[in-house]
């Protein structure tokens, strides 16, 4: 309430949390919407002012409905833009709020409200469980015109007619055809007996000029004087007598601007259109329509409940007279794809949008374009032109509706955009969506373990400094991509920057495109850490990175505005790429190390010892002899990685583990001396000195190769010859008091320049606008 005095009352998410503890059943809901709030109790607990809860009257009596009565009366008191809601699951229940209310009491709450509004109305069972359908009545039956607009395509205009005729039982309507320039004679003919079949109730009109549904829309709309208008595609059929009265029941209230239909596939019966999403794929989406039966109850029993939409995509659109024209009517613009969706967008200055799952019609989705009588070749050339044009009108439409409906209400911000079906966005937690701070607002896709120092501990560390907020969308694994979408930063509000982490796939590029058009204010920033063109054969990730990732690359990095690299070869290896290159190196984030200690001299001879990852195979060959003429004199310890022909030479071995007690088990090795060995070859070149940081900070003195991301620290540098390496670790086992104390200086050389809170702001620097 602090952060949004224009709420009045607001909600939150919510779960159940068991007797064991365990929390369950989350149920991230939409931004206030009405329909829905009155066809269940979706909401649950609502906080008010008290200045509100008193003009609402305080709670009823009836305990089973307590806030769901009194979420209507604060409703009828502030209105729907007044009640917020919190998009985080703040509260947990002892039970499903589902399982407790009482339907005759619901009733009794819904009817108080629509009386309240002065709705006629008859309420009656929903399909599921605690849910109720109202049937909103009206005194008159006013005229109804379609228009129905086509061009050729016969076969799906005739049945639709058809169907239309046979079950349309409201007593005035009339069907408007639009004849979009057919060419096929047979389409004139039928329209000619339509017409002497059906006398006034049939209008025809004809336009001109290529295939422009919008502009056919508006053309028919113009001959209409109706006080409604339903627009209809061409290969719709309707199933049943009522579909008409069932959606003039919601285009009559004074409140609605708008109402839909759901549709569903021809053949299997699977749903087809449940509403409108902007951002799902592909741009604007249906949600739950992957092959999803009716009876299907959707997530919250959201697919068998009113609901309203942010925009009705549909096939079948019933609209008031004096909202289409208040709206402008149909942008011709969008006269392939979209049309309806940029209408309803616009129609909601006007009122609400509403589909229902009431009224079912089968759609058959013929997007064929209408091309009888030409040419193979000319057919060739109007496909490409076509799909051209598709696309830019999608993009279009995009980028559009792309600032006023980034974060599209009927969507919770918790679910996943990438995806029809619902999945909860779990990689990604947001937090400045309830707590707002004037500071920088930074988005990350990191991937492998690099991302970490690249961009999650460099943001956890802003975040604790209070310089920035971040929301970091993890993959599932560390061998998994996470792609983020336009759509994605759009709905995060607010982003400044967007760091994309080792971008070399060919998706991307898309996507980063779309970035670059659709939220143009966000500054892209690539971060590279490792030369992926030139990964060592015997690496284990080698064949995670193919012969195109070059030019995959190069052309991701077009789409950036800047590209952070964590070594000056890196740079090279980019300057013709990109053009705004900056280096970072890598940090140690001190607030993971601090207070860790580890022993010195705790076995009987010196332990020396390796720690690193699977990928490193080629590197562990050079020192193979090594360990075995030393491994009488010292105690070798490997951690992360151990080769088998190492293992009988080697005193300690351990497995790999998890990021977050990564620290605390080097530390516990108790090293009196470390090893970094690298091959020379392009890909170690371009390396960061991160390995020498993790040992130094932790005191440890260093023998390594002398390479070039390990120069200018104090350490001791070998070529990779056996008898160096041996020379040089006998030397430091031979006088550990020598060793410690080049620990020591190695600890301090990194505590001076390279403890990741220390430069926070320089790091934010190279990564904000």
């Amino acid at each position: 309430f602090a952060t949004r005095p224009q709420w009045m009352a607001l909600y939150t998410d919510d779960d159940v949390i068991r007797i064991d503890g365990n929390r369950v059943e989350p149920r991230f809901k939409p931004d206030l919407c009405v329909d829905f709030l009155r066809s269940c109790d979706y909401v649950g607990a609502l906080w008010a002012r008290a200045e509100v809860y008193r003009r609402a009257g305080g709670f009823a009596a009836h305990a089973s409905t307590r806030f769901y009565d009194f979420t209507l009366r604060v409703l009828d008191a502030v209105g729907a833009d007044a009640i917020g809601h919190v998009a985080d699951p703040l509260l947990s229940l002892p039970v499903s709020p589902a399982v407790l209310i009482s339907d005759r009491d619901a009733h009794a709450a819904l009817a108080a409200h629509l009386t309240r509004n002065a709705a006629e109305h008859t309420i009656r069972p929903g399909a599921l469980h605690a849910t109720w359908r109202v049937e909103y009545q009206h005194d008159t039956q006013p005229r109804v015109d379609i228009v129905l607009a086509y061009r050729n395509r016969l076969e799906f205009v005739e049945p639709a007619v058809d169907s239309l005729f046979h079950h349309t039982r409201w007593p005035d309507f009339r069907l408007i055809l639009v004849d979009n320039g057919s060419d096929d004679p047979d389409c004139a003919q039928w329209a000619e007996r339509l017409q002497q079949q059906h006398g006034e109730r049939v209008l025809r009109c004809a336009l001109g000029g290529e295939w422009n549904r919008a502009a056919a829309f508006n053309h028919g709309a113009a001959h209409s004087d109706a006080a409604y208008i339903l627009f209809l595609h061409h290969d719709v059929q309707f199933l049943a007598a009522h579909w008409l009265e069932r959606l003039m029941s919601h285009a009559m209230r004074p409140d609605v601007a708008a109402v839909a239909p759901r549709q569903a596939r021809p053949g299997d019966g699977t749903l087809d259109f449940s509403g409108s999403v902007f951002g799902l794929p592909p741009g604007i989406g249906a949600p739950e329509t992957d092959e999803t039966p009716l009876d299907y109850p959707g997530y919250l029993g959201r697919l068998q409940t009113d609901q309203n939409y942010h925009l009705l995509n549909s096939a079948c659109l019933l609209t008031r007279r004096s909202a289409f024209d208040a709206a402008g009517g149909f942008d011709p613009a969008f006269g392939l794809i979209g049309a309806e969706s940029d209408l309803s967008a616009r129609l909601r200055a006007q009122g609400r949008l509403v589909w229902t799952p009431w009224v079912t019609i089968a759609h058959y989705n013929d997007d064929s374009p209408p091309l009888e009588g030409r040419s193979e070749d000319a057919c060739i050339a109007e496909m490409a032109r076509l799909q051209a044009a598709l696309g830019g009108q999608r993009n279009a439409l995009v980028a559009r509706y792309v600032a006023p409906l980034g974060r599209d209400g009927a969507w919770n911000p918790n679910l996943r955009l990438s995806c029809e079906d619902v999945r909860v966005e779990a990689g990604c937690a947001v937090e400045w969506h309830a707590i707002p701070a004037d500071v920088p607002r930074i988005v990350a896709d990191p991937v492998t373990g690099a991302g970490e120092f690249r961009a999650i501990a460099p943001l956890r560390a802003a975040r604790r400094a209070g310089k920035a907020q971040a929301a970091i969308f993890r993959p599932p694994s560390l061998d998994v991509r996470r792609m983020s979408s336009a759509m994605d930063l759009a709905r995060l509000e607010g982003v400044d920057s967007y760091i994309v982490h080792n971008p070399a796939v060919s998706e991307q590029v898309t996507l980063l495109r779309q970035m670059r058009t659709h939220v143009p204010d966000v500054l892209i920033v690539a971060a590279l850490d490792d030369l992926t063109t030139a990964v060592p054969c015997d690496s284990d990730v080698f064949t995670q990175w193919t012969r195109e990732t070059r030019t995959h690359m190069r052309r991701c990095l077009a789409q950036c505005h800047r590209l952070v690299v964590s070594t000056e070869p890196l740079v090279d290896f980019a300057r013709h790429m990109i053009d705004d290159i900056r280096v970072v190196p890598n940090r140690v984030e001190w607030a993971r190390w601090e207070g860790l200690e580890s022993k010195r001299r705790t076995g009987s001879k010196p332990r020396v010892g390796w720690a690193g990852a699977q990928q490193h195979a080629g590197d562990l060959a050079l020192i193979e002899t090594v360990v075995k003429h030393t491994h009488t004199e010292v105690d070798w310890i490997f951690f992360g990685m151990c080769p088998p022909a190492l293992a009988p030479y080697v005193r300690e071995a351990y497995g790999w583990v998890d990021f977050e007690r990564y620290p605390a088990t080097l530390a516990g090795l108790n090293l009196d001396l470390a090893v970094a060995p690298l091959e020379i070859n392009p890909f170690n070149e371009a390396k960061s000195n991160l390995r020498l940081l993790d040992y130094g900070i932790l005191g440890w003195p260093v023998v390594c190769t002398d390479i070039e991301p390990y120069r200018g620290a104090p350490v001791t540098r070998v070529n990779n010859s056996s008898q160096e390496w041996i020379e040089a670790i006998r030397a430091h086992v031979h006088d550990l008091d020598a060793a410690e104390r080049a620990g020591d200086a190695l600890r301090e050389w990194v505590k001076a320049d390279y403890i990741l809170e220390d430069h926070v702001d320089d790091w934010l620097k190279h990564h904000l606008p």
